[in-house]
């Protein structure tokens, strides 16, 4: 088949291109299938109109115009264009919203074109419109965007069975919904085998990390993350176990995260800002614990954290919520530890009983590795995607002809 993913952002700074769409490319073409990867880099003009192949994969990043709103308002016809002049069999669009949205909307007026749609977040009303900084009319656009195009597309690929039951909730049947969970790639895998070959002290050095035990946090560090709970949790059990915490990201809650800690001077913390993939996995093989707390509210129920792959795949022992997608990734005790989002005191409990026994970390991380090996690989989850293009490529809906002639 000739596929076309459709990705209305860059490679990064967001993750969705990187941790999503490009290794479930790049399996693809491992299978055979010829793919491609249409971007709209706004929000990073350094990739503006370059293409590149990497992995058997062809990249192609839209020219955009920074600063320029007429000339940025016309991307999703130019992005349409791009697409359909390649002629793809089935075109799979990454996220219901923004410049993807809009050339979904766009893709599902032509009659000859088959659409598949990715959601990996619950983006409109009730979900991260509650937080985002956008007007309200831009959220209500998100809101409408996503409604309509979860209920019009004829196959939906979703990360979550949350947002697997929001899409029936939306009109859609059991028979048009497929499950396809983010995963570590191979190539992730052999890369968290490679780093592992040096001992966790060596990558402090390198770092520039004390030498004792380093409990690690990355996130985006929004008013959602409940960030309070993992502060108060984190500092009781780091300064009992003389810890450090590694704090890796940016975000709009990120300065009251290095006011609470500087408040506390018993606590040794690191802020690292926003790493680039390597440095970042550098660090995630430098710490001896991976945490990261969700509180229970809808974004988190609909969420499938490409995070939790990262960490399984370095090997990295996970204390985590029992919330959303968490406990489908972790067995609680083997390969991760889980706790209620609300219990602080199970969270203390968890952080400094692993900072007290090396031992269970090696354990409960091996264990993460080898469940992402054995189920949490593109591999193994592939078959999904293509079942959903061999529905999409059998399908022609009511909805498609009704928008084919308006």
């Amino acid at each position: 088949m000739k596929l076309a993913l459709v990705c209305g952002f860059a490679w990064e700074p967001k993750g969705t291109v990187r941790a999503r769409a490009f290794p479930l490319a790049a399996e693809l073409a491992r299978r055979g299938h010829e793919v491609r990867i249409f971007t709209v880099p706004y929000d990073n003009p350094k990739y503006s109109g370059c293409e590149y192949t990497r992995s058997e994969v062809r990249i192609v990043n839209l020219k955009v115009s920074k600063g320029s709103i007429s000339k940025l308002s016309l991307a999703p016809f130019r992005l349409v264009r791009q697409v359909c002049d390649w002629g793809p069999d089935v075109v799979h669009v990454f996220k219901p919203k923004g410049f993807a949205g809009a050339a979904c909307e766009l893709l599902l007026r032509k009659e000859s074109v088959r659409v598949v749609l990715d959601c990996d977040d619950w983006e409109g009303w009730g979900g991260w419109n509650e937080v985002s900084h956008h007007s309200w009319i831009v959220k209500q656009w998100v809101d409408w965007q996503e409604r309509t195009l979860v209920s019009r597309v004829p196959v939906l690929t979703v990360a979550s069975h949350v947002l697997a039951d929001r899409a029936h909730s939306l009109g859609k049947n059991h028979e048009q919904v497929f499950h396809v969970p983010n995963c570590a790639s191979r190539e992730l895998l052999d890369v968290g085998q490679e780093l592992r070959r040096k001992d966790p002290n060596s990558w402090k050095r390198e770092l520039g990390l004390p030498s004792q035990p380093a409990i690690l946090y990355v996130g985006h560090f929004d008013p959602l993350d409940d960030l309070l709970f993992f502060c108060n949790g984190v500092a009781s059990a780091a300064s009992k176990a003389r810890a450090t915490v590694v704090i890796v990201g940016d975000g709009p809650e990120l300065s009251k995260v290095k006011k609470f800690f500087s408040e506390r001077t018993e606590v040794q913390t690191c802020f690292t800002g926003t790493l680039g993939f390597e440095d970042y996995l550098r660090m995630v093989a430098a710490c001896d614990i991976a945490t990261f707390p969700y509180p229970d509210n809808p974004v988190y129920r609909a969420k499938c954290s490409a995070r939790i792959v990262d960490f399984m795949a370095l090997s990295k022992p996970i204390i985590t919520s029992s919330v959303g997608e968490n406990p489908y990734y972790l067995i609680d005790g083997e390969s991760g530890i889980l706790v209620s989002p609300n219990d602080r005191s199970a969270y203390e409990g968890a952080l400094e009983l692993l900072l007290a026994n090396e031992e269970l970390r090696q354990t409960i991380g091996q264990q993460a590795r080898q469940r992402a090996a054995s189920l949490f690989v593109w591999d193994k989850q592939v078959e999904n995607c293509l079942e959903a293009y061999r529905k999409a490529l059998n399908s022609k809906t009511g909805a498609q002809r009704i928008a084919a002639k308006a």
